[in-house]
């Protein structure tokens, strides 16, 4: 048979043969030298596993412990469609006990995937009820649900979580890196049936849980004040509103509501404004209680004192502009506290007249306006004070009375605490400690500066306590306690630099004891129904508010 080949044929089919044999140990040997490794841990994968093993998400508590929000595992339903004989009759009997309809299971089991969530997170009566189903095919997987005790309560202060396990808004946004922790590693082999080896490599990197969080809010104060709030919200159908509870001693937030707002167990469903933290995000021209940081200003700058006098002719003429008293009021000879007891728009503009728009620009500055606080929370918006460059002679005028100037609910809330606490301006928080393996990390009280002389503060107060007792702020008064503070009524910017007619933006501001302070307060209320009576609603809310966290804080009263 091998006559009929050449040898020209055989050379060739020899080499061939040669160089086959050479390129195979060429590569037998690669795979045995300089290959091994990779050739060992390809084979090594096949029967190893890699799980990311979840850190547990910090628990968020009160300033006394209380729990505001917590994670717990519950199980997600998964289904793997293929293995499930009959999608018909699975999604009738799932329907019911999801509270889903059998359509909507069934055009999922038939979409065409693998693996699918049917359900996440389910309580645990239903996890039971569609395990009693016995459907094969069917499956669960662990997963962390957050928690929040207290249903809506501080949901704007909170924030939520998402389905991804990412903090979304408030503290739980603002703190996620320090609540989500570190996620750790589990490394094992199996057999080929995925069961694991007994004496196989096992590596576990344990995970680090997220930090727990306490705050400086109080859960009763923020009870008192949501309950306001909404009250208030709902007797003048109001747009929205704010209200902000600190401690004047050290800046910390004993309560902060806003309104619209929102259940962060429901958080697809709600409107996205009512994610919206008001109090540190909102920024509106404030009105007369803007009048307490001009005469403070006056005061400090000793170009008044609260004896001054001016002839109050119900208006007042600065750089060509008549700026009236509200509904055109003259009082006469006036003193300076009777500007802040009746109110005069006429008066502030005396003040910052006699003061000067170079100082008056200066001391709003000081008190915080135009600038965020520097809270830690996201999202906080810095309000508004013109450059001095870009002020018109009127303005000096209007600001004075709080037009023309925007600020946020909780600079003006930081600038009366500055009042109450003797004149240091401190910068505002909400997370009092976080506690991790490491211990208790304790957040240490910042003071910014000082606006006002310790003397000025004390003037002020003194005029202020007279503005409840003798003035337009007397439905603040408390029976048994000083009250210090001041209404604010507002126009409303319009989008073509005039003001929106007939609305309103209405304010109270002030803080108790006005001996010993223990909180400021800020109530504001948008577009109140009632409009230029809207501070009536605004003092009430206060007086019901102050009486709580008075006897919350056992306060002892300083008045006969």
């Amino acid at each position: 048979m091998t006559e009929g080949i050449s040898s020209g044929r055989l050379r060739v089919l020899f080499a061939l043969f040669a160089v086959a044999t050479l390129l195979l140990s060429l590569r037998v040997g690669y795979w045995q030298t300089i290959g091994r490794s990779a050739l060992l841990e390809g084979a090594t994968d096949q029967l190893r596993s890699d799980l990311v093993v979840e850190a547990q998400r910090g628990v968020i508590r009160d300033r006394n412990g209380a729990i505001l929000a917590t994670t717990v595992d519950l199980r997600s339903l998964y289904a793997i469609p293929k293995r499930i004989a009959d999608h018909a009759d699975a999604a009738a009997k799932l329907s019911p006990v999801l509270a889903t309809p059998a359509a909507t299971i069934r055009a999922a089991l038939d979409s065409g995937a693998e693996w699918l969530y049917l359900k996440r997170r389910l309580p645990e009566p239903v996890a039971r009820a569609v395990e009693a189903l016995a459907i094969t095919g069917l499956g669960f997987e662990p997963e962390p649900k957050r928690l929040y005790p207290n249903d809506a309560l501080a949901a704007n202060l909170l924030g939520f979580v998402n389905d991804d396990g990412a903090g979304q808004y408030g503290i739980e946004g603002a703190y996620d890196r320090v609540l989500r922790g570190i996620p750790g590693r589990l490394v094992v082999e199996r057999d080929p049936k995925d069961r694991e080896l007994a004496l196989g490599l096992r590596t576990a990197v344990p995970p680090r849980n997220g930090a727990d969080v306490f705050l400086t809010i109080d859960l009763v104060v923020q009870t008192a004040i949501e309950r306001e709030l909404r009250r208030a919200i709902e007797r003048e159908k109001a747009t929205s509103g704010s209200i902000i509870v600190v401690d004047p001693r050290d800046g910390a937030i004993l309560g902060l509501a806003s309104w619209p707002t929102f259940d962060p167990a429901r958080v697809g469903a709600a409107d996205p404004e009512a994610l919206r933290n008001r109090a540190v995000s909102w920024s509106f021209e404030p009105g007369s209680t803007m009048k307490a940081v001009t005469i403070a200003a006056g005061i400090d700058k000793h170009v008044v004192t609260p004896t001054t006098t001016y002839d109050d002719k119900g208006y007042a003429i600065i750089g060509g502009r008549r700026l009236n008293n509200a509904q055109g009021k003259a009082y006469g000879t006036t003193t300076v506290t009777q500007i802040l007891e009746r109110s005069a728009n006429a008066g502030a503009v005396f003040v910052a007249s006699k003061l000067g728009q170079d100082p008056l620009y200066q001391y709003l500055r000081a008190f915080g306006f135009g600038s965020p606080t520097g809270i830690d929370l996201a999202a906080e918006a810095s309000g508004a004070v013109r450059p001095l460059a870009e002020w018109y002679p009127v303005d000096v005028g209007t600001i004075a009375f709080g037009q023309g100037i925007a600020v946020t609910p909780l600079q003006l809330a930081m600038a009366y605490a500055t009042i109450a606490n003797g004149g240091t301006l401190y910068r505002p928080y909400v997370v009092a400690a976080t506690r991790d393996a490491d211990g208790e990390h304790r957040t240490a009280p910042v003071a910014v500066r000082s606006p006002i002389t310790p003397d000025t503060a004390d003037t002020l107060r003194t005029m202020l306590v007279s503005t409840v007792d003798k003035g337009i702020a007397h439905g603040a008064s408390l029976t048994g306690y000083s009250v210090a503070g001041k209404t604010g009524t507002a126009q409303i910017p319009s989008d073509d630099g005039r003001y929106v007619d007939d609305a309103y933006i209405s304010s109270f501001a002030g803080f108790a004891p006005a001996n010993d302070p223990r909180f400021a307060v800020v109530i504001v209320l948008e577009r109140p129904q009632s409009k230029l009576l809207g501070t009536l609603t605004t003092m009430s809310a206060f007086h019901d508010l102050a009486l709580d966290v008075l006897r919350n804080a056992r306060v002892q009263p300083d008045r006969p």
